[in-house]
Protein backbone atom coordinates (compact mmCIF):
# COMPACT_ATOMS: atom_id res chain seq x y z
CA UNK A 1 0.00 0.00 0.00
CA UNK A 2 1.49 3.33 -1.03
CA UNK A 3 1.75 6.52 1.00
CA UNK A 4 -1.24 8.05 -0.78
CA UNK A 5 -3.36 5.03 0.08
CA UNK A 6 -3.01 5.93 3.76
CA UNK A 7 -4.51 9.38 3.21
CA UNK A 8 -7.84 9.55 4.99
CA UNK A 9 -10.87 11.80 4.95
CA UNK A 10 -11.01 13.80 8.20
CA UNK A 11 -14.24 13.71 10.22
CA UNK A 12 -16.59 16.71 9.93
CA UNK A 13 -15.06 19.70 11.69
CA UNK A 14 -16.85 22.53 13.45
CA UNK A 15 -17.48 24.45 10.21
CA UNK A 16 -19.02 21.43 8.47
CA UNK A 17 -21.13 20.55 11.50
CA UNK A 18 -22.33 24.15 11.82
CA UNK A 19 -23.24 24.32 8.12
CA UNK A 20 -25.14 21.02 8.31
CA UNK A 21 -26.99 22.06 11.44
CA UNK A 22 -27.88 25.47 10.00
CA UNK A 23 -29.30 23.88 6.85
CA UNK A 24 -31.20 21.19 8.76
CA UNK A 25 -29.41 18.29 7.10
CA UNK A 26 -29.93 15.89 9.99
CA UNK A 27 -27.58 13.09 10.97
CA UNK A 28 -24.12 12.69 9.43
CA UNK A 29 -23.89 9.45 7.42
CA UNK A 30 -20.49 9.15 5.75
CA UNK A 31 -17.78 10.82 3.67
CA UNK A 32 -16.86 10.32 0.03
CA UNK A 33 -13.61 10.91 -1.79
CA UNK A 34 -14.81 13.26 -4.52
CA UNK A 35 -13.78 16.69 -5.70
CA UNK A 36 -16.18 19.60 -5.61
CA UNK A 37 -16.41 23.20 -6.73
CA UNK A 38 -18.85 26.08 -6.53
CA UNK A 39 -19.68 29.10 -8.67
CA UNK A 40 -22.63 31.37 -9.53
CA UNK A 41 -25.28 29.71 -11.68
CA UNK A 42 -24.72 30.32 -15.38
CA UNK A 43 -21.07 31.32 -14.99
CA UNK A 44 -18.83 30.24 -17.84
CA UNK A 45 -16.45 27.37 -17.22
CA UNK A 46 -13.30 29.49 -17.29
CA UNK A 47 -11.36 28.27 -14.26
CA UNK A 48 -9.99 25.04 -15.80
CA UNK A 49 -8.49 27.18 -18.59
CA UNK A 50 -7.34 30.21 -16.62
CA UNK A 51 -5.55 28.27 -13.90
CA UNK A 52 -3.06 26.45 -16.20
CA UNK A 53 -2.69 29.66 -18.21
CA UNK A 54 -1.72 31.60 -15.09
CA UNK A 55 0.85 28.95 -14.17
CA UNK A 56 2.35 29.07 -17.67
CA UNK A 57 2.53 32.86 -17.59
CA UNK A 58 4.26 32.83 -14.20
CA UNK A 59 6.72 30.17 -15.36
CA UNK A 60 7.42 32.09 -18.55
CA UNK A 61 7.98 35.32 -16.60
CA UNK A 62 10.31 33.57 -14.15
CA UNK A 63 12.46 32.33 -17.03
CA UNK A 64 12.24 35.47 -19.15
CA UNK A 65 13.26 37.85 -16.37
CA UNK A 66 16.78 36.36 -15.90
CA UNK A 67 17.35 36.47 -19.66
CA UNK A 68 16.38 40.14 -19.80
CA UNK A 69 18.48 40.93 -16.72
CA UNK A 70 21.50 39.16 -18.22
CA UNK A 71 21.18 41.15 -21.41
CA UNK A 72 20.82 44.50 -19.64
CA UNK A 73 23.05 44.10 -16.56
CA UNK A 74 25.19 41.06 -17.26
CA UNK A 75 25.34 37.53 -15.78
CA UNK A 76 26.01 38.89 -12.29
CA UNK A 77 22.30 39.71 -11.98
CA UNK A 78 20.87 37.22 -14.45
CA UNK A 79 22.27 34.04 -12.85
CA UNK A 80 20.87 34.74 -9.34
CA UNK A 81 17.51 35.53 -10.86
CA UNK A 82 17.66 32.26 -12.81
CA UNK A 83 18.50 30.26 -9.71
CA UNK A 84 15.61 31.78 -7.76
CA UNK A 85 12.68 29.98 -9.51
CA UNK A 86 14.57 26.68 -9.52
CA UNK A 87 15.30 27.11 -5.84
CA UNK A 88 11.64 27.76 -5.07
CA UNK A 89 10.60 24.71 -7.10
CA UNK A 90 13.18 22.52 -5.36
CA UNK A 91 12.04 23.75 -1.95
CA UNK A 92 8.41 22.94 -2.71
CA UNK A 93 9.35 19.51 -4.06
CA UNK A 94 11.50 18.73 -1.01
CA UNK A 95 8.72 19.85 1.34
CA UNK A 96 6.09 17.75 -0.44
CA UNK A 97 8.27 14.64 -0.28
CA UNK A 98 9.13 15.08 3.40
CA UNK A 99 5.66 16.05 4.62
CA UNK A 100 3.60 12.91 5.34
CA UNK A 101 0.12 12.99 3.84
CA UNK A 102 -2.34 11.91 6.49
CA UNK A 103 -5.54 13.73 5.49
CA UNK A 104 -7.06 14.88 2.23
CA UNK A 105 -7.24 18.65 1.73
CA UNK A 106 -10.65 20.38 1.57
CA UNK A 107 -12.07 20.22 -1.91
CA UNK A 108 -11.18 16.53 -2.21
CA UNK A 109 -14.04 15.07 -0.18
CA UNK A 110 -17.77 15.50 0.44
CA UNK A 111 -19.84 14.75 3.53
CA UNK A 112 -23.22 13.05 3.19
CA UNK A 113 -26.00 13.83 5.65
CA UNK A 114 -29.60 12.63 5.82
CA UNK A 115 -30.96 15.56 3.83
CA UNK A 116 -28.05 16.82 1.79
CA UNK A 117 -24.34 17.30 1.29
CA UNK A 118 -21.68 19.42 2.95
CA UNK A 119 -18.69 20.52 0.86
CA UNK A 120 -15.71 21.75 2.93
CA UNK A 121 -13.92 24.77 1.47
CA UNK A 122 -10.23 25.52 1.39
CA UNK A 123 -10.77 28.76 3.31
CA UNK A 124 -11.93 26.78 6.34
CA UNK A 125 -15.64 27.19 5.74
CA UNK A 126 -18.17 24.70 4.44
CA UNK A 127 -21.04 24.80 1.97
CA UNK A 128 -24.28 22.97 2.78
CA UNK A 129 -26.35 21.69 -0.13
CA UNK A 130 -29.78 20.51 1.08
CA UNK A 131 -31.49 18.19 -1.38
CA UNK A 132 -34.55 20.41 -1.04
CA UNK A 133 -32.61 23.41 -2.41
CA UNK A 134 -31.59 21.66 -5.64
CA UNK A 135 -33.67 22.87 -8.59
CA UNK A 136 -31.91 20.94 -11.38
CA UNK A 137 -29.09 18.47 -11.90
CA UNK A 138 -26.81 18.08 -14.93
CA UNK A 139 -24.80 14.89 -15.26
CA UNK A 140 -21.74 14.36 -17.43
CA UNK A 141 -20.30 10.83 -17.63
CA UNK A 142 -17.43 10.46 -20.10
CA UNK A 143 -15.47 7.30 -20.80
CA UNK A 144 -11.94 8.03 -22.03
CA UNK A 145 -9.80 5.99 -24.38
CA UNK A 146 -6.14 6.22 -25.39
CA UNK A 147 -5.06 4.38 -28.55
CA UNK A 148 -8.30 2.43 -28.45
CA UNK A 149 -7.83 1.27 -24.86
CA UNK A 150 -10.10 2.28 -22.01
CA UNK A 151 -8.35 4.44 -19.41
CA UNK A 152 -11.14 5.54 -17.09
CA UNK A 153 -14.45 7.34 -16.67
CA UNK A 154 -14.93 10.94 -15.59
CA UNK A 155 -18.06 11.70 -13.58
CA UNK A 156 -19.39 15.21 -13.00
CA UNK A 157 -22.70 16.15 -11.38
CA UNK A 158 -23.67 19.83 -11.41
CA UNK A 159 -26.32 20.80 -8.87
CA UNK A 160 -28.20 24.07 -9.41
CA UNK A 161 -29.66 25.47 -6.21
CA UNK A 162 -32.39 27.98 -5.43
CA UNK A 163 -29.67 30.38 -4.25
CA UNK A 164 -28.48 30.83 -7.86
CA UNK A 165 -25.36 28.76 -7.18
CA UNK A 166 -23.88 25.72 -8.89
CA UNK A 167 -22.14 23.02 -6.87
CA UNK A 168 -20.33 20.35 -8.87
CA UNK A 169 -18.99 17.05 -7.56
CA UNK A 170 -16.53 15.21 -9.79
CA UNK A 171 -14.23 12.24 -9.90
CA UNK A 172 -12.25 9.96 -12.22
CA UNK A 173 -12.24 6.18 -11.81
CA UNK A 174 -11.11 3.18 -13.79
CA UNK A 175 -14.15 0.93 -13.79
CA UNK A 176 -12.21 -2.06 -15.11
CA UNK A 177 -9.70 -2.25 -12.26
CA UNK A 178 -10.01 -3.29 -8.63
CA UNK A 179 -10.76 -0.19 -6.53
CA UNK A 180 -7.94 1.01 -4.29
CA UNK A 181 -8.35 2.91 -1.00
CA UNK A 182 -7.04 6.05 -2.70
CA UNK A 183 -9.50 5.94 -5.62
CA UNK A 184 -12.32 8.41 -6.03
CA UNK A 185 -15.67 7.30 -4.63
CA UNK A 186 -17.62 9.38 -7.10
CA UNK A 187 -19.60 6.39 -8.41
CA UNK A 188 -21.18 5.71 -5.04
CA UNK A 189 -21.88 9.42 -4.53
CA UNK A 190 -23.23 9.72 -8.08
CA UNK A 191 -25.82 7.04 -7.42
CA UNK A 192 -27.06 8.98 -4.40
CA UNK A 193 -27.26 12.20 -6.44
CA UNK A 194 -29.23 10.39 -9.17
CA UNK A 195 -31.57 8.79 -6.63
CA UNK A 196 -32.26 12.16 -5.02
CA UNK A 197 -32.88 13.72 -8.43
CA UNK A 198 -35.43 11.04 -9.27
CA UNK A 199 -37.02 11.41 -5.85
CA UNK A 200 -37.37 15.17 -6.34
CA UNK A 201 -38.46 15.42 -9.95
CA UNK A 202 -40.04 12.17 -11.16
CA UNK A 203 -43.30 12.19 -9.20
CA UNK A 204 -44.19 15.83 -10.09
CA UNK A 205 -43.39 15.10 -13.73
CA UNK A 206 -45.60 12.00 -13.80
CA UNK A 207 -48.40 13.91 -12.08
CA UNK A 208 -48.17 16.69 -14.68
CA UNK A 209 -48.27 14.21 -17.56
CA UNK A 210 -51.24 12.35 -16.10
CA UNK A 211 -53.08 15.67 -15.79
CA UNK A 212 -52.46 16.34 -19.50
CA UNK A 213 -49.66 18.82 -18.86
CA UNK A 214 -46.19 19.23 -20.28
CA UNK A 215 -42.79 18.71 -18.64
CA UNK A 216 -39.88 20.82 -19.88
CA UNK A 217 -36.20 19.80 -19.90
CA UNK A 218 -34.22 22.69 -21.31
CA UNK A 219 -35.14 23.19 -24.98
CA UNK A 220 -37.16 19.97 -25.24
CA UNK A 221 -40.46 19.09 -23.59
CA UNK A 222 -42.56 15.95 -23.20
CA UNK A 223 -46.27 15.33 -22.89
CA UNK A 224 -48.59 12.42 -23.44
CA UNK A 225 -49.19 13.39 -27.07
CA UNK A 226 -45.66 13.90 -28.30
CA UNK A 227 -42.24 15.43 -27.95
CA UNK A 228 -41.76 19.18 -28.32
CA UNK A 229 -38.53 20.02 -30.13
CA UNK A 230 -37.15 23.44 -31.12
CA UNK A 231 -38.09 22.57 -34.71
CA UNK A 232 -41.69 21.73 -33.83
CA UNK A 233 -43.95 19.29 -32.04
CA UNK A 234 -43.95 15.66 -33.16
CA UNK A 235 -46.60 13.18 -31.99
CA UNK A 236 -45.12 10.01 -30.60
CA UNK A 237 -46.40 8.03 -33.58
CA UNK A 238 -44.19 10.16 -35.82
CA UNK A 239 -41.04 9.52 -33.78
CA UNK A 240 -38.92 7.09 -35.78
CA UNK A 241 -35.79 6.88 -33.65
CA UNK A 242 -34.81 7.85 -30.12
CA UNK A 243 -31.51 6.80 -28.63
CA UNK A 244 -29.04 7.63 -25.90
CA UNK A 245 -25.71 6.87 -27.54
CA UNK A 246 -22.52 5.66 -25.94
CA UNK A 247 -20.85 9.03 -26.51
CA UNK A 248 -23.49 10.74 -24.37
CA UNK A 249 -25.49 12.18 -27.26
CA UNK A 250 -29.29 11.88 -27.22
CA UNK A 251 -30.71 11.72 -30.75
CA UNK A 252 -34.37 11.98 -31.76
CA UNK A 253 -35.50 11.56 -35.37
CA UNK A 254 -39.05 12.20 -36.47
CA UNK A 255 -40.88 11.94 -39.76
CA UNK A 256 -41.88 15.60 -39.69
CA UNK A 257 -39.73 17.69 -37.37
CA UNK A 258 -36.39 16.26 -38.55
CA UNK A 259 -33.50 15.47 -36.22
CA UNK A 260 -32.78 16.78 -32.73
CA UNK A 261 -29.61 15.99 -30.81
CA UNK A 262 -28.27 17.13 -27.45
CA UNK A 263 -25.57 15.91 -25.12
CA UNK A 264 -27.09 14.36 -22.03
CA UNK A 265 -25.10 16.75 -19.84
CA UNK A 266 -27.07 19.68 -21.28
CA UNK A 267 -30.46 18.16 -20.42
CA UNK A 268 -31.51 19.10 -16.87
CA UNK A 269 -32.54 16.19 -14.65
CA UNK A 270 -31.54 13.76 -17.38
CA UNK A 271 -32.36 10.56 -15.42
CA UNK A 272 -35.97 11.75 -15.13
CA UNK A 273 -36.08 12.85 -18.76
CA UNK A 274 -34.84 9.48 -19.99
CA UNK A 275 -37.17 7.51 -17.71
CA UNK A 276 -40.16 9.43 -19.11
CA UNK A 277 -38.97 9.02 -22.71
CA UNK A 278 -38.74 5.24 -22.27
CA UNK A 279 -42.22 5.19 -20.77
CA UNK A 280 -43.78 7.33 -23.51
CA UNK A 281 -41.73 5.81 -26.35
CA UNK A 282 -40.99 2.14 -25.54
CA UNK A 283 -38.76 1.79 -28.62
CA UNK A 284 -36.19 4.19 -27.15
CA UNK A 285 -32.73 2.61 -27.17
CA UNK A 286 -29.74 3.00 -24.88
CA UNK A 287 -26.25 2.17 -26.10
CA UNK A 288 -23.31 1.85 -23.72
CA UNK A 289 -19.68 1.54 -24.76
Amino acid sequence: MGEFDRVTVPPPDEAATHAARGAGLGVYLRAFRARHGERPAGAGDRRPVLRPLAVLLLAGGALALPAIATRLAGPGLGIPLLLLPFGVFGRLLWHSLRTPATALPPGEYVYLYERGLVCPRRDGGARAVPWGSVTAMHQDVTRTYVNGGYTGTHYAYRLLTDEAREVTVTGFVNEESVPRPADSQIRELAQIVVDETVRRALEPAVTALEAGGRVTFGDVALDGRGIVLPSGTAPWERVRHCAWRGDGLVVVRTSGAGRWAREAKHIPDFPVFWALVKELFPDAREYRR
